[in-house]
């Protein structure tokens, strides 16, 4: 069984703590929310899982080994598949080329290896019919879930998701929190960065609140949504919208 263990990750950015003693773990089949204020670390944490960043102390241990010291490459080859809150399609490729390109560059498989993981990911992310046109020409909701299908041909059983239900309908986000909740059940274990905290409530076990690069409250998604100090970091307002959607 999976397991991802995050163990006091800290780093910084010339004086700025964006990550301080950051610890957690995350089983296979579970999903964890990351919310926080702009500028609270969510995305350099996913950089220091994804080994995008190196810290400065801490490690990440995927199934019992260490790969801290691990480049991007080799972890997404171990398991650690992300998506990026802007996405990055090879816009003059087709659909199923880019997902192929990520099953082979990213996910390190060959020929039949990577055909198939390229096909099973267009499925899995309802993005079949789409596979012979060019990813510049699809619209916004078809452009993340490209992102998405990019990374699960890469063969992961960790999934890093930066935002990518920004800028959705609330239509469009439906689609995408049945795709996750599709991919949690299936086994992998996803950490999901999210503003539209409702979404998140949907689909995580737990929640993780992180504030200057500090975690101010980790557990079920209830607790930490009505904590004392999540709503003053959030000065209340934000997240009440968020969860009433």
């Amino acid at each position: 069984m999976t397991t991802l263990v995050v163990d006091g990750l800290r780093r910084r950015f010339g004086p700025l703590l964006v990550a301080d003693d950051i610890s957690f773990r995350l089983d296979a089949g579970r999903a964890l929310g990351v919310v926080g204020p702009n500028g609270a670390g969510k995305s350099t944490l996913l950089n220091l899982i994804s080994g995008a960043l190196r810290p400065e102390a801490g490690t990440v241990t995927l199934d019992g080994r260490d790969v801290t010291a691990r480049s991007a490459d080799e972890r997404c080859r171990l398991g650690i598949g992300r998506t990026h809150q802007v996405p990055r399609p090879f816009t003059d490729l087709t659909v199923f080329e880019n997902a192929l390109v990520a099953a082979g560059a990213g996910g390190g498989l060959r020929r039949t290896a990577a055909y198939r993981a390229a096909s099973a990911a267009l499925d899995r992310t309802g993005l079949r019919k789409y596979a012979n046109e060019r990813a510049g020409r699809l619209p916004l909701l078809d452009r993340k879930r490209l992102e998405l299908a990019r990374a699960l041909a890469t063969g992961p059983s960790v999934l890093l998701l930066d935002e990518i239900g920004g800028g959705l309908t609330e239509p469009e986000l439906r689609i995408l929190i049945d795709t996750v909740i599709g991919l949690r059940g299936a086994g992998l274990a996803v950490i999901w960065i999210e503003h539209i905290v409702h979404a998140l409530v949907e689909v995580v076990d737990e929640l993780l609140c992180l504030a200057t690069g500090r975690v101010i409250a980790h557990g079920e998604p209830s607790a930490v949504l009505g904590s004392r100090e999540v709503r003053e970091v959030y000065l209340g307002e934000e997240l009440e919208e968020g969860i009433a959607g």
